[in-house]
C-alpha cells in the first residue's frame, strides 16, 4: 500500500496518464504502426502488487497481431496465477515507437475472470488496462515491462480491482 501512496503523491494518476498517452508520442513523429509483425509473448508477473491482499505469481501468454483498424492491433491471451485465477481476454493495443528500439504500448482488453483461492474481483466480466515499455533486441525479440489494472468497472456490487507488474518476452511469428 505504501508504494501506491508514494506514486500518487509524486505524480497524480490523471497527470501520469496524460503524460504517457499524449506527450510521449510527440518525441517521435513516425506512425504508431510499430514494426508491423505478429508476436507471441510470455510474461511473468506479480499479481496484486499494490494492495497485497492476495499476492501471487502470475503467468501470461498473449498473441499480438498486426494492424486491423488504423494503427490499432488485436491481442488475445490468458493469465493464470498461483492462487488459481484465470483471466481469458481479447482486446486492442497500439505500439508507439519512441525510438527505433523502444516502444510504448497502451492496451485495453475485456475478458472473463475465474477465481479459486485468488483475489475475488466480484464479477465474471473484467477489464484490463495496461501500459508497457518494450525494448527491441536485435531484429527479432522484444523485452518489455508492464503495469496493468484489472477491474469490473463497477459492474459488480464491489469493485476491488487488482494490479500486476510484469516482465514480458515477445517472439515474432
Amino acid at each position: 500500500m505504501q508504494i501506491k501512496k508514494l506514486v500518487c503523491q509524486i505524480i497524480p494518476v490523471k497527470h501520469l496518464l496524460f503524460y504517457l498517452v499524449f506527450l510521449i508520442p510527440l518525441f517521435n513523429s513516425e506512425s504508431f504502426a510499430g514494426d508491423g509483425r505478429k508476436y507471441i509473448s510470455f510474461s511473468t508477473a506479480v499479481f496484486d502488487i499494490l494492495q497485497q491482499e492476495s499476492t501471487a505469481f502470475e503467468g501470461r501468454i498473449e498473441y499480438r497481431g498486426i494492424e486491423f483498424y488504423s494503427d490499432f492491433k488485436p491481442l488475445t491471451g490468458v493469465m493464470l496465477n498461483t492462487g488459481g485465477a484465470v483471466h481469458l481476454f481479447a482486446g486492442i493495443f497500439i505500439d508507439i515507437p519512441i525510438f527505433d528500439f523502444l516502444y510504448f504500448s497502451p492496451s485495453f482488453a475485456p475478458g472473463l475472470y475465474f477465481n479459486k483461492k485468488s483475489k475475488n474481483l466480484h464479477f465474471l466480466l473484467e477489464f484490463r488496462s495496461q501500459v508497457e515499455i518494450a525494448f527491441k533486441i536485435g531484429n527479432e525479440i522484444k523485452v518489455g515491462v508492464s503495469f496493468n489494472h484489472i477491474s469490473n468497472a463497477s459492474l459488480g456490487k464491489v469493485n476491488p480491482g487488482v494490479e500486476s507488474i510484469a516482465l514480458t518476452y515477445y517472439f515474432p511469428l
